[in-house]
């Protein structure tokens, strides 16, 4: 299933490619629910730890739970965390202010 999304994630992988692992700042794990109409439909995995992204289950240290749309406009830029929280169409388990340790790395991938 293609998602909007899927474009974001994709600028991801480039992105961790370019990222030299002893010199980081971010190095915690995300987990992105990704939903379509309230279900989740796709489950990434950003690992900064050991820089890679892998569709996949596996435990993070904070989860992001959102619709599809909502990813694609982080993603790009269209939208803030902080105003994807406030609106309620961003959901996190874990340590809720590690996605603002996340925003710089996102923002990156619109270069």
């Amino acid at each position: 299933m293609a998602l909007k999304s899927d474009a974001v994630f994709e600028r991801i992988a480039k992105r961790l490619e370019t990222i030299d692992p002893s010199n980081r700042q971010v190095q915690q794990i995300y987990k992105f629910r990704i939903q379509q109409a309230g279900k989740t439909v796709k489950t990434w995995v950003l690992d900064l730890k050991a820089v890679k992204l892998t569709e996949s289950d596996d435990a993070a240290e904070a989860t992001l739970t959102m619709e599809d749309e909502i990813m694609f406009a982080l993603g790009t830029g269209a939208m803030q965390a902080k105003e994807a929280l406030a609106q309620d169409k961003l959901d996190v388990e874990g340590q809720v202010e590690l996605i603002f340790l996340l925003e710089p790395f996102i923002a990156s991938l619109k270069k």
